[in-house]
């Protein structure tokens, strides 16, 4: 008999799965089946949960959890679903249902269609029922999937929403179409970050400007109710927007994937498992941009001195002997930055034997302006004759480059083997007592994490190696930088981050009481461009 207090709980859920089967499964139809089911049955003060829109192998459901707290504090009377599937398709969590926590919490249990009603005693084909349902959910995902991999593989969109940036064309639901309202946002993250700004300064950037978030400007847009806090971006999501293909105008489909139709986590795929398409939307970023952030973001790490002075040649410096970085370093006692200077990371913090390649910054800054000056003026004077010099010399380069990559990586390789060694020994070393537990506990973890670091190097060089081998020269685009820049007077951290891919410094050299320090400046699109430059002459 039941309680005056509590309810009969009427359950409806709806999947984008269950459209198939036409109206019968809709939400209207469950409603009205399962009242009028109650009536005839006498069982009143009933009250509705329903999940519309839920997969059935998803117990994570609004209206599912809230008629389940309902029925742990002892107010529900009984459960009526349309059928079992309605319910659940997963058929141990379905099982556990029935046979354990409806029955501790005195809950009788009604699917009407398959006849199940637990005051009625057990169905044993209920049993056999749930696991027809978990087969049809697994069956179902294949072939969802099966049709978003056709989908994915002729080239069209497969995301669920289009990036910050771009909508949905009205007129072609397959199609992205730019909205320049937030695209604007979209290429100001991106000109901050070659202004060298990281994700977090950049989110600082846009709550200062008060520019709104994409989840308030999606709520502006449909008339939701905005958040608290409109303004508050975070460096997650700066740096997901600077990390998105999209924007190139490509589509860029299975980056994630889930293991089961059960365990719906999406995890990140491979890159080589990614579809790209080039050309499916109009372009928010020029490509070249994005390939220098993705650089920027990458490789450019700029450190942070003691004084809380930085430059925008950190993380672009480089020592010609031991190819180490060079570090900067600002002297907190001159607030002018006159002592400022860059000195090779492998000397100053002696890992390894390497002489004292060192360059104020001030003296740097001049010098770099004035190669930037005369190789801009050249390249727009002698625009065709450049062209053909720098495509005759590039190819050369790179094929140098190639070279000294490859031996780097058999010298990575060489030492990863080296360390296999070595950790067999000390094991063996430590089994037959010769060093102790703690003595091998310590080199081992020495040792394990060099190895960490060398394989991670390895990876780099291997991309590294794959980008140079396939990547043409791109002579216009550094011809349409020599005209942006045209008549150019001071450096700023744009102007570097767009034109030098890195600079490396020589050894100095003294003659007649000075140190000549030489310079080699790669500039980005087109590498080291063999016009005459100035020499650095630094008093020493």
């Amino acid at each position: 008999m039941q309680q005056p207090s509590k309810i009969n709980a009427l359950y409806c859920r709806l999947s984008q799965d269950d459209n198939i089967d036409g109206e019968s499964n809709s939400i209207t139809n469950q409603k009205a089946l399962l009242t009028k089911y109650a009536a005839e049955n006498h069982l009143g003060n009933t009250k509705f949960f329903v999940d519309d829109g839920y997969t059935g192998t998803n117990w994570d459901r609004p209206g599912f959890q809230e008629m389940m707290r309902q029925v742990e504090d002892y107010n529900v009377s009984s459960v009526i679903v349309k059928d079992l599937s309605r319910l659940g398709r997963e058929y141990s969590h379905m099982g556990k249902l029935q046979d354990y926590i409806f029955p501790a919490y005195d809950v009788r249990f009604i699917a009407i269609n398959d006849d199940v009603d637990s005051a009625k005693g057990e169905n044993d084909f209920a049993a056999f029922k749930n696991v027809f349902n978990d087969y049809y959910a697994r069956d179902t995902s294949k072939k969802v999937r099966t049709a978003i991999k056709v989908k994915g593989e002729s080239g069209y969109h497969i995301a669920s929403k289009p990036p910050f940036g771009y909508i949905v064309d009205p007129n072609n639901k397959k199609k992205w179409i730019v909205d320049e309202e937030a695209a604007k946002v979209v290429r100001r993250i991106y000109d901050l970050c070659i202004a060298g700004k990281g994700p977090a300064q950049i989110a600082r950037v846009l709550m200062t400007e008060e520019v709104l978030t994409p989840t308030a400007y999606y709520a502006k847009r449909s008339g939701a109710e905005t958040p608290s806090n409109p303004y508050r971006w975070s460096a997650d999501t700066v740096a997901h927007i600077l990390g998105r293909m999209e924007y190139l105008g490509y589509t860029v489909n299975f980056k994630t994937y889930i293991k089961s139709h059960k365990v719906k986590k999406q995890i990140q795929a491979p890159r080589e498992n990614w579809k790209i398409f080039e050309g499916t939307q109009e372009a928010i970023i020029e490509k070249g941009q994005w390939e220098r952030v993705q650089q920027l973001r990458t490789k450019v790490k700029r450190r942070i001195t003691k004084s809380g002075r930085t430059s925008f040649f950190s993380g672009l410096m480089y020592c010609a002997d031991c190819g180490a970085k060079l570090y900067f370093v600002a002297r907190s006692r001159r607030l002018d930055g006159r002592q400022d200077h860059f000195v090779c990371s492998k000397y100053k913090n002696f890992i390894q034997e390497c002489s004292a390649h060192y360059i104020n910054e001030s003296v740097l800054k001049q010098k770099i302006l004035e190669c930037i000056q005369d190789t801009l003026f050249y390249v727009r004077q002698f625009k065709e004759d450049f062209k053909q010099e720098l495509l005759q010399q590039g190819e050369q380069s790179r094929k140098l480059e190639i070279v000294r990559k490859r031996k780097t990586l058999s010298d990575a390789h060489r030492r990863l083997s080296e360390l296999d060694q070595i950790l067999k020994r000390i094991y063996e070393d430590n089994v037959m007592g010769r060093i102790t537990d703690n003595r091998f506990q310590k080199l081992s973890a020495d040792f394990e994490n060099e190895q960490q670091e060398i394989a991670a190097s390895i990876a780099t060089l291997v991309r590294e190696i794959e980008t140079e081998t396939q990547q043409i020269m791109d002579v216009d685009r550094f011809v349409a930088l020599a005209e942006k820049y045209a008549g150019i007077s001071e450096l700023t951290a744009p102007v570097v981050n767009e034109l030098i891919k890195k600079i490396v410094v020589h050894k100095p050299e003294k003659s007649y009481g000075y140190k000549h320090v030489t310079l080699e400046v790669f500039f980005n699109y087109t590498g080291k461009i063999s016009i005459p430059l100035r020499s650095v002459g630094n008093k020493g």
